[in-house]
């Protein structure tokens, strides 16, 4: 009997959990394409066919992590017409992933880190990053015009609010259960939500 084909996408995915796996395992740099290829259980030969190498991986691990976020936050976000509700929801989102396991949190520190050093992993992240800017900016900027938000750079709170949960995430990586991060997290979000809030008339 003929085994099922696997399309392009299917075996990409199969090498970008693998990579995961081990990247969150053993860091970015501990890890080699011989380990991923082990954990693939795929060729050496197939591995190099849909990624470049090391780095090229790192970058589309981290892409398929922003995709997945924001595929995942549309459906809802248009279920919502409230901008103050809707900003509410996507801050629940990012305290729900303080509050995981996830092993892409621990990737997140060696991506960033590679930013300092590698203008192909800086580019990425700045395209990454921009449709959340993006995002968050118009549903800021339509609370402002509606006048239930208060007047702010729109643009630069998308960018305050990112940086928060990025440091709260590198925070949970270095200090562990010292704090519980869910709930730092949910107390932020209030003390933001109820800052952006437009002053009664």
């Amino acid at each position: 009997m003929t085994p099922p084909s696997v399309s392009k996408e299917e075996r990409r995915e199969q090498i970008i959990q693998a990579a995961v796996a081990c990247f969150a395992r053993k860091g970015y740099h501990l890890t080699t394409m011989d380990d991923i290829v082990a954990e693939s259980g795929l060729s050496k030969g197939s591995l190099y066919w849909h990624f470049k190498n090391k780095k090229d991986l790192l970058i589309n691990v981290m892409g398929w992590y922003f995709d997945k976020m924001a595929a995942d936050a549309a459906p809802m976000l248009a279920q919502i017409s409230d901008s103050g509700e809707q900003l509410k929801l996507l801050l629940m989102m990012f305290t729900q992933v303080m509050a995981s396991d996830d092993p892409l949190l621990k990737i997140f520190i060696d991506f960033y880190a590679e930013t300092r050093n590698d203008p192909d992993v800086h580019g990425a992240l700045r395209q990454m990053m921009e449709p959340y800017f993006q995002l968050i900016d118009g549903i800021i900027q339509r609370g402002i015009e509606d006048g239930k938000l208060r007047p702010v750079v729109p643009r630069q709170m998308a960018a305050s609010l990112m940086a928060a949960f990025d440091g709260m995430y590198l925070y949970k990586m270095m200090l562990g259960d010292i704090f519980d991060w869910a709930a730092t997290a949910q107390q932020f979000s209030d003390v933001v939500l109820t800052g952006l809030q437009a002053e009664q008339k």
